[in-house]
Protein backbone atom coordinates (compact mmCIF):
# COMPACT_ATOMS: atom_id res chain seq x y z
CA UNK A 1 0.00 0.00 0.00
CA UNK A 2 1.42 3.26 -1.12
CA UNK A 3 0.30 6.90 0.53
CA UNK A 4 1.91 10.45 0.01
CA UNK A 5 2.18 10.34 3.58
CA UNK A 6 3.57 7.10 5.25
CA UNK A 7 3.32 8.76 8.77
CA UNK A 8 -0.36 9.87 8.65
CA UNK A 9 -1.10 6.83 7.18
CA UNK A 10 0.50 4.90 9.98
CA UNK A 11 -1.27 7.09 12.66
CA UNK A 12 -4.69 6.78 11.05
CA UNK A 13 -4.04 2.93 10.94
CA UNK A 14 -2.74 2.93 14.49
CA UNK A 15 -5.94 4.32 15.69
CA UNK A 16 -8.34 2.47 14.03
CA UNK A 17 -9.79 0.86 17.02
CA UNK A 18 -10.87 4.18 17.96
CA UNK A 19 -13.30 4.27 14.85
CA UNK A 20 -14.23 0.34 15.26
CA UNK A 21 -15.16 0.91 18.53
CA UNK A 22 -17.57 4.21 18.18
CA UNK A 23 -18.99 2.52 14.76
CA UNK A 24 -19.85 -0.52 17.29
CA UNK A 25 -21.55 1.59 19.91
CA UNK A 26 -23.67 3.56 17.23
CA UNK A 27 -24.41 -0.46 16.25
CA UNK A 28 -25.11 -1.46 19.52
CA UNK A 29 -27.71 1.40 20.43
CA UNK A 30 -29.10 1.26 17.13
CA UNK A 31 -28.64 4.99 16.93
CA UNK A 32 -29.12 5.15 13.22
CA UNK A 33 -32.42 3.74 13.96
CA UNK A 34 -33.88 6.61 16.27
CA UNK A 35 -32.89 9.18 13.86
CA UNK A 36 -35.99 10.15 12.27
CA UNK A 37 -37.89 12.92 9.46
CA UNK A 38 -34.10 14.30 8.68
CA UNK A 39 -32.54 14.97 11.80
CA UNK A 40 -33.22 13.84 15.23
CA UNK A 41 -31.70 15.68 19.01
CA UNK A 42 -28.88 13.91 20.83
CA UNK A 43 -31.25 13.93 23.77
CA UNK A 44 -33.93 12.09 21.61
CA UNK A 45 -31.43 9.67 20.37
CA UNK A 46 -29.96 9.20 23.82
CA UNK A 47 -33.02 8.52 25.64
CA UNK A 48 -34.08 6.20 23.27
CA UNK A 49 -30.90 4.13 23.22
CA UNK A 50 -30.41 4.73 27.36
CA UNK A 51 -27.00 6.03 26.64
CA UNK A 52 -25.61 9.72 28.10
CA UNK A 53 -26.52 12.28 26.32
CA UNK A 54 -23.22 14.38 26.21
CA UNK A 55 -21.44 11.52 25.60
CA UNK A 56 -23.69 10.52 22.72
CA UNK A 57 -23.21 13.73 21.13
CA UNK A 58 -19.45 13.58 21.31
CA UNK A 59 -19.31 10.11 19.00
CA UNK A 60 -21.48 11.63 17.10
CA UNK A 61 -19.89 14.45 16.23
CA UNK A 62 -16.55 12.42 16.15
CA UNK A 63 -18.47 9.97 13.72
CA UNK A 64 -20.30 13.01 11.49
CA UNK A 65 -16.41 13.98 11.23
CA UNK A 66 -15.32 10.75 9.17
CA UNK A 67 -18.66 11.21 6.86
CA UNK A 68 -20.97 8.98 9.39
CA UNK A 69 -23.82 10.75 10.82
CA UNK A 70 -23.96 14.48 10.24
CA UNK A 71 -24.93 16.91 12.40
CA UNK A 72 -27.18 19.14 10.61
CA UNK A 73 -27.53 21.74 13.38
CA UNK A 74 -26.22 22.37 16.33
CA UNK A 75 -27.24 18.77 18.90
CA UNK A 76 -29.22 17.82 15.98
CA UNK A 77 -28.26 14.50 13.63
CA UNK A 78 -29.24 12.93 10.55
CA UNK A 79 -28.16 10.27 8.53
CA UNK A 80 -25.54 10.34 5.71
CA UNK A 81 -26.04 7.45 3.01
CA UNK A 82 -23.41 5.52 4.87
CA UNK A 83 -24.99 5.91 8.36
CA UNK A 84 -28.12 4.51 6.55
CA UNK A 85 -26.65 1.57 6.23
CA UNK A 86 -26.52 1.19 10.47
CA UNK A 87 -30.03 1.01 10.18
CA UNK A 88 -31.40 -2.07 10.90
CA UNK A 89 -34.35 -2.01 8.07
CA UNK A 90 -31.58 -0.96 5.68
CA UNK A 91 -31.61 -3.74 2.62
CA UNK A 92 -27.50 -3.18 2.51
CA UNK A 93 -27.86 -2.66 6.04
CA UNK A 94 -24.27 -3.91 8.10
CA UNK A 95 -24.94 -3.22 11.82
CA UNK A 96 -25.08 -6.84 12.75
CA UNK A 97 -21.48 -7.00 11.58
CA UNK A 98 -20.25 -3.82 12.75
CA UNK A 99 -21.97 -4.54 16.24
CA UNK A 100 -20.46 -8.38 16.10
CA UNK A 101 -16.85 -7.06 15.24
CA UNK A 102 -16.80 -4.62 18.38
CA UNK A 103 -18.24 -6.96 21.00
CA UNK A 104 -16.66 -10.32 21.39
CA UNK A 105 -13.98 -10.13 18.46
CA UNK A 106 -12.81 -6.62 20.06
CA UNK A 107 -11.94 -8.34 23.20
CA UNK A 108 -10.39 -11.26 21.55
CA UNK A 109 -8.06 -8.73 19.58
CA UNK A 110 -6.70 -7.26 22.48
CA UNK A 111 -4.74 -10.56 23.12
CA UNK A 112 -2.98 -10.79 19.68
CA UNK A 113 0.52 -9.94 21.23
CA UNK A 114 -0.08 -12.55 23.54
CA UNK A 115 -1.51 -14.97 20.87
CA UNK A 116 1.54 -14.30 18.77
CA UNK A 117 4.08 -15.12 21.52
CA UNK A 118 2.85 -18.68 22.10
CA UNK A 119 -0.33 -17.85 24.34
CA UNK A 120 -3.87 -19.31 23.49
CA UNK A 121 -5.88 -17.52 20.87
CA UNK A 122 -7.59 -14.52 22.29
CA UNK A 123 -11.27 -15.52 22.24
CA UNK A 124 -10.24 -18.45 24.78
CA UNK A 125 -9.80 -15.94 27.85
CA UNK A 126 -13.67 -14.95 27.13
CA UNK A 127 -15.42 -18.32 25.93
CA UNK A 128 -12.58 -21.09 26.13
CA UNK A 129 -12.05 -23.48 23.61
CA UNK A 130 -15.12 -23.49 21.52
CA UNK A 131 -16.78 -20.09 20.93
CA UNK A 132 -19.70 -21.10 18.87
CA UNK A 133 -20.25 -23.20 21.74
CA UNK A 134 -20.37 -21.08 24.10
CA UNK A 135 -22.40 -18.49 22.24
CA UNK A 136 -25.18 -21.03 21.57
CA UNK A 137 -26.88 -20.55 24.14
CA UNK A 138 -27.48 -17.00 23.99
CA UNK A 139 -29.76 -15.66 21.78
CA UNK A 140 -28.81 -12.38 20.99
CA UNK A 141 -25.57 -13.10 20.40
CA UNK A 142 -26.34 -15.87 17.61
CA UNK A 143 -28.43 -13.13 16.66
CA UNK A 144 -26.03 -10.76 15.73
CA UNK A 145 -23.65 -13.52 14.01
CA UNK A 146 -26.35 -14.94 12.12
CA UNK A 147 -26.94 -11.25 10.74
CA UNK A 148 -23.07 -10.65 10.52
CA UNK A 149 -22.56 -13.52 8.57
CA UNK A 150 -25.17 -12.45 6.33
CA UNK A 151 -23.52 -9.20 5.45
CA UNK A 152 -20.83 -11.03 4.61
CA UNK A 153 -21.09 -13.84 3.05
CA UNK A 154 -25.24 -13.24 1.95
CA UNK A 155 -24.35 -13.46 -1.68
CA UNK A 156 -22.76 -16.54 -1.64
CA UNK A 157 -25.06 -19.35 -2.06
CA UNK A 158 -26.41 -17.44 -5.36
CA UNK A 159 -23.09 -16.86 -6.09
CA UNK A 160 -21.89 -20.78 -5.71
CA UNK A 161 -25.01 -22.00 -7.79
CA UNK A 162 -24.15 -20.02 -10.75
CA UNK A 163 -20.59 -20.96 -11.17
CA UNK A 164 -20.51 -24.82 -10.42
CA UNK A 165 -23.22 -27.75 -11.61
CA UNK A 166 -24.38 -29.51 -8.37
CA UNK A 167 -27.31 -30.95 -10.00
CA UNK A 168 -26.58 -34.40 -9.76
CA UNK A 169 -26.52 -34.37 -6.28
CA UNK A 170 -29.53 -35.92 -4.35
CA UNK A 171 -28.50 -35.75 -0.78
CA UNK A 172 -27.15 -31.99 0.53
CA UNK A 173 -26.11 -31.55 4.03
CA UNK A 174 -24.31 -28.40 5.13
CA UNK A 175 -22.51 -29.12 8.42
CA UNK A 176 -22.18 -26.32 10.61
CA UNK A 177 -24.95 -24.41 8.29
CA UNK A 178 -26.36 -22.17 10.64
CA UNK A 179 -29.58 -20.72 10.00
CA UNK A 180 -30.02 -22.77 6.97
CA UNK A 181 -30.04 -19.56 4.77
CA UNK A 182 -27.35 -21.32 2.22
CA UNK A 183 -28.97 -24.77 2.07
CA UNK A 184 -32.46 -23.34 1.14
CA UNK A 185 -31.06 -21.51 -1.40
CA UNK A 186 -29.44 -24.77 -3.06
CA UNK A 187 -32.90 -26.57 -2.78
CA UNK A 188 -34.75 -23.83 -3.31
CA UNK A 189 -32.90 -23.88 -6.76
CA UNK A 190 -32.70 -28.26 -6.88
CA UNK A 191 -36.00 -29.03 -6.43
CA UNK A 192 -35.52 -32.80 -6.93
CA UNK A 193 -33.00 -32.80 -3.86
CA UNK A 194 -33.16 -33.24 0.00
CA UNK A 195 -31.09 -31.34 2.44
CA UNK A 196 -30.08 -32.06 6.12
CA UNK A 197 -29.19 -29.07 8.12
CA UNK A 198 -26.75 -30.18 10.75
CA UNK A 199 -25.30 -27.75 13.43
CA UNK A 200 -25.39 -27.09 17.53
CA UNK A 201 -28.89 -28.31 19.11
CA UNK A 202 -29.57 -24.50 19.41
CA UNK A 203 -28.62 -23.48 16.61
CA UNK A 204 -30.60 -26.30 14.63
CA UNK A 205 -33.37 -24.88 16.94
CA UNK A 206 -33.12 -21.57 15.83
CA UNK A 207 -33.47 -22.47 12.25
CA UNK A 208 -36.15 -24.47 12.47
CA UNK A 209 -38.25 -21.10 13.82
CA UNK A 210 -36.93 -18.60 11.06
CA UNK A 211 -36.95 -20.87 7.92
CA UNK A 212 -39.53 -19.71 5.61
CA UNK A 213 -42.23 -21.94 5.70
CA UNK A 214 -42.05 -23.47 2.00
CA UNK A 215 -41.94 -26.41 -0.35
CA UNK A 216 -37.65 -26.35 0.04
CA UNK A 217 -37.62 -26.07 3.88
CA UNK A 218 -40.30 -29.27 3.43
CA UNK A 219 -37.36 -31.06 2.15
CA UNK A 220 -35.31 -30.43 5.14
CA UNK A 221 -33.98 -32.72 8.34
CA UNK A 222 -33.16 -30.73 10.81
CA UNK A 223 -30.33 -32.47 13.16
CA UNK A 224 -28.20 -31.26 15.82
CA UNK A 225 -25.26 -32.59 17.60
CA UNK A 226 -21.68 -31.78 17.21
CA UNK A 227 -19.15 -32.04 14.39
CA UNK A 228 -16.05 -33.19 16.85
CA UNK A 229 -17.89 -36.01 17.99
CA UNK A 230 -20.18 -37.39 14.79
CA UNK A 231 -22.06 -36.11 11.28
CA UNK A 232 -25.15 -37.98 11.10
CA UNK A 233 -26.99 -39.14 8.40
CA UNK A 234 -25.76 -39.58 4.66
CA UNK A 235 -25.18 -37.32 2.11
CA UNK A 236 -23.69 -37.40 -1.43
CA UNK A 237 -22.99 -33.54 -1.34
CA UNK A 238 -21.74 -32.57 2.25
CA UNK A 239 -21.05 -28.56 2.53
CA UNK A 240 -18.67 -26.95 5.00
CA UNK A 241 -18.75 -22.88 4.30
CA UNK A 242 -16.81 -21.23 6.32
CA UNK A 243 -16.51 -23.82 8.85
CA UNK A 244 -12.63 -25.30 8.94
CA UNK A 245 -11.29 -21.74 8.70
CA UNK A 246 -12.59 -21.49 12.54
CA UNK A 247 -10.10 -24.53 13.07
CA UNK A 248 -6.85 -25.16 13.79
CA UNK A 249 -5.90 -27.94 11.06
CA UNK A 250 -5.51 -30.90 13.89
CA UNK A 251 -8.90 -29.75 14.58
CA UNK A 252 -10.68 -29.36 10.80
CA UNK A 253 -8.78 -32.91 9.94
CA UNK A 254 -11.18 -34.11 12.52
CA UNK A 255 -14.06 -32.36 11.33
CA UNK A 256 -13.15 -33.61 7.65
CA UNK A 257 -12.79 -37.46 8.88
CA UNK A 258 -16.44 -37.44 10.77
CA UNK A 259 -17.84 -35.54 7.48
CA UNK A 260 -16.47 -38.03 5.55
CA UNK A 261 -18.01 -40.94 7.14
CA UNK A 262 -21.54 -39.46 6.37
CA UNK A 263 -20.39 -39.08 3.03
CA UNK A 264 -22.40 -41.49 0.56
CA UNK A 265 -20.02 -43.74 -2.18
CA UNK A 266 -18.84 -41.38 -4.80
CA UNK A 267 -20.19 -38.24 -3.13
CA UNK A 268 -18.50 -35.38 -2.60
CA UNK A 269 -17.21 -33.22 0.42
CA UNK A 270 -17.44 -29.32 -0.77
CA UNK A 271 -15.26 -26.66 1.63
CA UNK A 272 -16.41 -22.97 0.64
CA UNK A 273 -13.55 -20.39 1.52
CA UNK A 274 -11.69 -17.62 0.05
CA UNK A 275 -8.20 -19.11 -0.82
CA UNK A 276 -5.61 -16.98 -0.18
CA UNK A 277 -3.49 -15.88 -3.35
CA UNK A 278 0.26 -15.44 -3.24
CA UNK A 279 2.10 -11.79 -3.25
CA UNK A 280 1.08 -8.45 -1.75
CA UNK A 281 -2.33 -7.71 -3.56
CA UNK A 282 -5.14 -6.91 -1.28
CA UNK A 283 -7.28 -9.11 -0.11
CA UNK A 284 -9.94 -9.38 2.85
CA UNK A 285 -9.31 -12.99 3.35
CA UNK A 286 -5.40 -11.48 4.70
CA UNK A 287 -6.92 -9.31 7.15
CA UNK A 288 -9.87 -11.94 7.97
CA UNK A 289 -6.88 -14.88 8.09
CA UNK A 290 -6.11 -12.36 11.40
CA UNK A 291 -9.45 -12.47 12.86
CA UNK A 292 -9.27 -16.30 12.69
CA UNK A 293 -5.78 -16.07 14.40
CA UNK A 294 -7.25 -14.83 17.29
CA UNK A 295 -10.66 -17.22 17.51
CA UNK A 296 -8.48 -20.09 16.66
CA UNK A 297 -8.02 -21.07 13.27
CA UNK A 298 -6.71 -19.77 9.71
CA UNK A 299 -7.58 -18.98 6.36
CA UNK A 300 -5.54 -21.25 3.87
CA UNK A 301 -3.76 -21.44 0.87
CA UNK A 302 -4.49 -23.52 -2.37
CA UNK A 303 -1.40 -25.69 -0.74
CA UNK A 304 -2.54 -25.68 2.69
CA UNK A 305 -5.77 -27.10 1.98
CA UNK A 306 -4.29 -29.77 0.06
CA UNK A 307 -2.22 -30.66 2.90
CA UNK A 308 -5.31 -30.59 4.54
CA UNK A 309 -6.90 -32.75 2.96
CA UNK A 310 -4.54 -35.45 2.77
CA UNK A 311 -4.47 -35.05 6.78
CA UNK A 312 -8.05 -36.18 6.68
CA UNK A 313 -7.80 -38.92 4.23
CA UNK A 314 -9.35 -37.43 1.02
CA UNK A 315 -8.53 -36.88 -2.41
CA UNK A 316 -8.38 -33.64 -4.03
CA UNK A 317 -10.62 -33.62 -7.03
CA UNK A 318 -10.58 -30.03 -8.27
CA UNK A 319 -9.64 -26.75 -6.40
CA UNK A 320 -11.77 -24.31 -9.30
CA UNK A 321 -10.70 -20.56 -8.41
CA UNK A 322 -13.64 -18.27 -8.73
CA UNK A 323 -14.09 -14.64 -10.03
CA UNK A 324 -15.87 -14.15 -6.62
CA UNK A 325 -16.15 -14.27 -2.68
CA UNK A 326 -15.48 -17.82 -2.11
CA UNK A 327 -13.41 -20.27 -3.82
CA UNK A 328 -14.51 -24.36 -4.21
CA UNK A 329 -12.64 -27.07 -2.62
CA UNK A 330 -13.80 -30.23 -3.92
CA UNK A 331 -13.01 -33.62 -2.01
CA UNK A 332 -13.71 -36.93 -2.51
CA UNK A 333 -12.87 -40.14 -0.50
Amino acid sequence: MEDDNPREMLLQMASGYWVSKALHCAAKFAWADHIHGGKTAVGEIAAASGTVPELTHRVLRALASLGIFEETDPGHFGLTEAAERLRSDHPESVRDFVHMVGWDLFEAWGHLDDTLQGGPPGIFDAFGDNYFREISSDPEKVRVFDGAMQVIHGGETEFLLGQHDFSHHQVFMDVGGGNGSNLHGFLTKYQNAKGILFDLPPVVDGAQSTLPEDEARSRIEFRGGDFFQEVPGQADAIMLRHIVHDWNDDDSATILRNATAALAPGGMIYIIEKIIAPGNDPGFEKLLDLNMMVIGGKERTREQYQALAAAAGLKVAAIPVLPGPVDLICLEA
